[in-house]
C-alpha cells in the first residue's frame, strides 16, 4: 500500500470515526442546564476531527500532499504503537479514572514518539502528562461539572 492510499484510508476512517463521536456525544446530552453536559467535549472533539480529517482527504484526493512513496518500517511500528496506546487507555479507563489513564496516555505515547531514557526529556514528559491530566480534571470535572470517569482511586 502506498502511503498516498494510507493517508486516504486514516483520513476516511478519522472522519467518520468523528462522525461516530458527535453521534454519540449528542445522545449523552450536549447540555445540562447552563453546564456542558457529558456529549459536550465528544461532540465538540469529533467535530474537529471531521472537519480536520474532511481537509486532509480533500489534499490527498488532490494530490496536494508530498508524501513518499512508503513508510519507514520504524514510521509503521510507532503508528501501530500508538494506536494500541489508545486502545489500551479506553479499555482502562473505567477502572484507572480519566485523570490517571491520560497521564499514562501521554508517557506511552510521548515515549513511543521519541524513545529516550534522558533525564530532561523525562521530567517534562512526567511534568506535562500529570500538569495536563491534572488541569484537564479541574477544569471539566470541577469548574465546568462534565462527569468525568473516575476509577477505583477517585481520579
Amino acid at each position: 500500500m502506498t502511503i498516498h492510499r494510507l493517508d486516504q484510508f486514516v483520513a476516511l476512517f478519522l472522519l467518520l470515526f468523528g462522525a461516530y463521536l458527535v453521534w454519540t456525544g449528542l445522545g449523552f446530552g450536549f447540555m445540562q442546564g447552563t453546564t456542558p453536559g457529558a456529549g459536550y467535549f465528544p461532540a465538540l472533539a469529533g467535530g474537529v476531527l471531521i472537519v480536520l480529517s474532511a481537509i486532509n482527504l480533500v489534499r490527498s484526493l488532490a494530490g496536494l500532499e508530498d508524501l513518499k512513496s512508503r513508510m519507514a518500517r520504524r514510521d509503521v511500528v510507532k503508528f501501530i504503537a500508538i494506536t494500541a496506546a489508545m486502545l489500551v487507555f479506553v479499555v482502562i479507563t473505567p477502572f484507572a479514572g480519566m485523570t490517571i489513564a491520560t497521564m499514562l496516555l501521554m508517557l506511552a505515547i510521548g515515549l513511543i514518539i521519541r524513545p529516550s531514557l534522558e533525564r530532561a526529556y523525562l521530567v517534562r514528559l512526567g511534568i506535562t502528562s500529570i500538569f495536563f491530566s491534572l488541569a484537564c480534571l479541574v477544569v471539566f470535572g470541577t469548574l465546568l461539572r462534565v462527569p468525568v470517569p473516575r476509577g477505583i482511586f477517585g481520579l
